[in-house]
């Protein structure tokens, strides 16, 4: 079969390696100038290793994306890094049943019903029933009022603001069923990763067009035609756009279908990264979460706290990590003007931080980051076959009722090239 797949991110390449596997002719367009979709990275001319755009790891269960880094061969670290809480001017580890019996912002009754309601979320398969309620009443009758508002209520709120008290539990519990205390790498970073999955796609006959923007997505006679500078026809296409990049370019979509795909909504993400002279988080955190909503951001993230600062010529990376509506003013703000707007907020974490720490910023942005789950959603998935017969969509938000990154893109990738190949997914 001849096949085309637009975009080269986690969920294209997985779908590319599949299908090249297996002997068919398969053309990635993408219309960046390098594969890895949202888990891009960057590199300065020092760096041994590349630094993705916007923070990844992986957990230890993650069990697709491992198997396919075995599968080509490709190196992954494990460590366990610490993950803590910054509220009321004190950073607390909260990592762990008992770093969070330690948790003194919360009477001792409270840790232990948050604990209680923790190990049962970690314990059950079952999600379904989680779906019908938000979690925002669920932690309220499980957890209590005190474990809402000192622990989830302002990381909730601080991502998803209008929209954090209308999420499902069952979005809560993936982030907690999931969870792994322990994460994985993989060597010389995301983008590395992505680059050794491109070769071996390339080993398989896979062709990759880069600079490639596809203008539109139409069905004819003899199959699926896709216009990117020029015409290419197919038996099938995967589109792994987000969804609103993906109802602008196909023609002919059903008002119907159209309709329920416009409805689902999504927020974008802005990070500042930082390159630091010396450590930002002196206690060897990785992953801060900031539970003060009058703070611009949501996590500091100490990168080098996590994988070696040697592999980065010895800088200290650091994210500001920040989810937002694309209608945000920090969409159009610069690195120099994000730093100045974030630098007193962080000199409340670290006090002793200053400007002249800051060697470096970048700031990235990406429009579609994540996507905002209704209550019921198991009901309005959109599924991989579109109306249009041939033409498939694989994107995250139909990863459900996991949440989005690099694992269910290679999972949803697997699976839209086995729907193709077998008719059914396995």
């Amino acid at each position: 079969m001849k096949i085309g797949i637009i975009g080269a991110g986690f969920g294209g390449l997985a779908a590319a390696y599949e299908l090249g596997k297996n002997g068919h002719d398969v053309t990635v367009f993408e219309s960046g100038s390098k594969p890895g979709g949202l888990a891009i990275g960057f590199q300065e001319k020092k760096w041994k290793w590349s630094m993705e755009s916007h923070y990844h790891h992986w957990f230890t269960n993650d069990s697709s994306v491992l198997n396919l880094a075995k599968e080509i061969g490709h190196e992954v670290i494990i460590i366990r890094p610490k993950t803590s809480t910054y509220i009321g001017g004190n950073v607390y580890q909260v990592d762990s049943p008992q770093t969070l019996l330690k948790f003194t912002p919360m009477p001792l009754i409270d840790r232990i019903r948050t604990g209680a309601g923790l190990a049962y979320l970690k314990a059950t398969k079952n999600w379904k029933p989680l779906e019908k309620v938000t979690a925002k009443k669920w932690i309220l009758k499980y957890m209590g009022q005190k474990s809402w508002n000192t622990l989830w209520g302002p990381l909730f709120e601080g991502k998803f603001e209008k929209y954090a008290s209308g999420l499902p539990a069952s979005w809560f519990w993936t982030r907690i069923n999931k969870r792994t205390m322990s994460l994985a790498y993989p060597k010389g970073g995301f983008q590395s990763f992505a680059e050794d999955l491109e070769k071996a796609c390339r080993k398989k006959g896979v062709r990759f067009l880069y600079n490639q923007q596809v203008e539109s997505i139409n069905k004819e006679k003899n199959g699926i035609q896709i216009i990117a500078g020029k015409k290419y026809t197919f038996d099938k296409v995967i589109c792994t756009l987000p969804t609103p990049l993906f109802t602008k370019i196909t023609k002919g979509l059903p008002e119907k279908y159209l309709k329920t795909l416009t409805s689902l909504k999504g927020i974008g993400a802005v990070n500042l990264v930082l390159s630091l002279k010396q450590s930002f988080l002196k206690d060897g955190t990785y992953w801060l979460n900031i539970n003060e909503l009058d703070h611009p951001f949501l996590a500091v993230v100490e990168h080098t706290n996590f994988m070696n600062k040697k592999h980065y010529n010895n800088e200290h990376l650091v994210y500001v990590g920040n989810y937002v509506e694309m209608t945000h003013e920090f969409f159009k703000k610069s690195e120099k003007e994000l730093v100045d707007i974030f630098l007193p907020y962080l000199q409340k974490i670290n006090p002793e931080f200053k400007k002249s720490w800051v060697k470096k910023a970048y700031v990235f942005k990406a429009p579609f980051a994540q996507p905002i789950i209704p209550l019921n959603y198991s009901k309005q998935i959109p599924p991989f076959e579109t109306p249009i017969e041939g033409l498939y969509l694989c994107n995250m938000q139909q990863v459900y009722p996991y949440d989005r990154g690099t694992n269910y893109a290679v999972e949803l990738g697997e699976k839209v090239a086995h729907l193709i190949e077998h008719g059914h997914t396995h």
